[in-house]
C-alpha cells in the first residue's frame, strides 16, 4: 500500500512538472526563435561591416592607434615623474608632461635614426646571406642525417631571407613615413585631455553617478598606462640586452637585431621566436664553421627572452595582461588579416585595452572574465563605488 501511494505521489509530481513545462513552453511567444536568429544575423553583419571598414581605413586607423598608445605612454611617464620625491617637492603637472613629451620625441628620433642607418645596409647584404645559406644548408643537414634533396628544396622555400626582410623593411619604412601623422594625432589628444573633466561635468548632472564614472575612467587610464609603460620598458631592456649580447659575439647588424627584439617583443610567442631565430640564422651563416659559437648565441638569446618574457614581464604587468593565450593567438591572426604586419604589432595592446575596459563595467565584466587567462580579474581596482 505504501509503495503504491508513493508511486502515485511521484507520478502526480511528474505530471505536475510536465504540465508546468508544457504551460511554460506554450507561454513562450512563437516569434522568439526568428527574433533571436535575426539578432544573430544582424550582429554578424555588423561585425563584418566593422572589419571591412577597419581594413579600408587602415591608413587612418593605424596611425591613430599608435598615437593613442603614445598618448597613454606620455601620461604614464608624466605620472611617474610627478610621483618622484624630490626633497618634499613635486614637479608641476605641466612640467612633467613637457619632460615626458621631450623624452618620447628623443626616443622616436633615436629609433628613426637607427632604422635609417641600418635598413639600407641590411637590405643590400641580405641577398649575399641568402646565397651563403643555400650553400651551407646541404652540409648542415647532412650532419643531422637530413640530406634528402626533396627536404632541402622544401626548406629553401620556407627560409627565404630576402622575402622576410623585404616585408620587415617595407613595414618599418611605412611606419616611419607615418611619424608626422602619428605626432599630429598625439598632439591633439594631449590638447583635448584638458577638456575631459569639463565634458564629464557637462554630460552628467548627478553627483553620485559622476563619482562612479570618474572612478571607472581613472581605473581604465591607470591600468592601460601601466600596461603600455611596462611593455615599453621591458621591450627596451630586451632590445638593449640583445644588442649587447650580439655585439659581444660580433654578430653582424647587432644594432638592427636589438631594434627588432624591441619591436617584436610586442608580439607574444611569435615575436620571441622571431627575435631568437633571425639573429641565430645570421650567426649560423656568419660562423657556419663554429657550431659551438652559434649554439652559444642561440642559448644566450633564449635566456634573454625567457628571463624577461616569462619571468619579469608577467610579474611587472600583474593583471594588466591576464588574457587567454587562445585569444592572443586569435587576436594576432585577426588583426594581421585586417591590417597586415602592423596589425600584428598593435593587436595585443588593442586587446589589452579592450579587456581592461570591459572589466570596469558590471554588464561587460563577464566578457572580460571570458577573455582572461585565469578567469579572475583584479576586483580591488576594477570595482567602482556602489550606486
Amino acid at each position: 500500500m505504501v509503495s503504491k501511494k508513493a508511486a502515485s505521489g511521484s507520478g502526480a509530481k511528474k505530471s505536475t512538472v510536465s504540465n508546468a513545462i508544457a504551460q511554460t513552453a506554450g507561454a513562450l511567444p512563437p516569434v522568439l526563435a526568428p527574433v533571436m536568429a535575426s539578432s544573430f544575423a544582424l550582429g554578424f553583419i555588423v561585425v563584418c561591416l566593422v572589419v571591412y571598414l577597419l581594413h579600408i581605413a587602415a591608413a587612418i586607423m593605424i596611425p591613430f592607434v599608435i598615437a593613442v598608445c603614445l598618448w597613454y605612454l606620455i601620461n604614464a611617464i608624466a605620472r611617474g615623474m610627478a610621483s618622484l620625491p624630490l626633497g618634499g617637492y613635486k614637479l608641476p603637472r605641466f612640467m612633467c608632461l613637457l619632460m615626458a613629451i621631450l623624452s618620447i620625441v628623443v626616443g622616436v628620433w633615436f629609433v628613426l635614426d637607427l632604422i635609417n642607418n641600418n635598413l639600407q645596409m641590411v637590405r643590400a647584404a641580405i641577398p649575399q646571406y641568402q646565397q651563403r645559406l643555400e650553400m651551407l644548408l646541404p652540409g648542415l643537414l647532412e650532419r643531422v642525417g637530413l640530406e634528402k634533396e626533396a627536404f632541402i628544396h622544401d626548406l629553401r622555400q620556407y627560409i627565404n631571407l630576402t622575402a622576410i626582410f623585404t616585408t620587415l623593411v617595407a613595414t618599418f619604412t611605412g611606419l616611419a613615413g607615418k611619424t608626422l601623422v602619428v605626432m599630429f594625432y598625439t598632439g591633439f589628444l594631449l590638447y583635448e585631455q584638458r577638456f575631459f573633466n569639463r565634458k564629464i561635468v557637462g554630460m552628467i548632472e548627478d553627483t553620485e553617478t559622476e563619482t562612479r564614472v570618474r572612478h571607472i575612467l581613472k581605473n581604465i587610464d591607470i591600468k592601460i598606462q601601466r600596461y603600455i609603460w611596462v611593455k615599453v620598458v621591458v621591450s627596451g631592456i630586451t632590445g638593449v640586452l640583445t644588442y649587447l649580447a650580439l655585439a659581444y659575439f660580433k654578430v653582424d647588424f647587432n644594432q638592427f637585431w636589438g631594434l627588432m627584439a624591441f619591436v617584436l617583443n610586442f608580439i607574444p610567442y611569435i615575436g620571441s621566436l622571431l627575435a631568437i631565430a633571425m639573429p641565430s640564422i645570421i650567426a649560423l651563416i656568419q660562423f657556419g664553421d663554429d657550431l659551438s659559437l652559434v649554439f652559444s648565441i642561440f642559448l644566450t638569446l633564449c635566456a634573454i627572452q625567457i628571463t624577461l618574457g616569462s619571468i619579469i614581464d608577467p610579474r611587472m604587468l600583474g593583471d594588466s595582461l591576464n588574457i587567454s593565450p587562445i585569444m592572443i593567438i586569435f587576436s594576432l591572426a585577426a588583426w594581421g588579416m585586417i591590417w597586415g604586419v602592423p596589425g600584428m604589432f598593435l593587436s595585443i595592446p588593442i586587446l589589452a585595452m579592450v579587456v581592461i575596459t570591459l572589466g570596469q563595467f558590471p554588464k561587460t565584466r563577464p566578457i572580460a572574465i571570458l577573455l582572461s587567462k585565469t578567469g579572475e580579474l583584479d576586483r580591488h581596482e576594477a570595482e567602482a563605488p556602489p550606486a
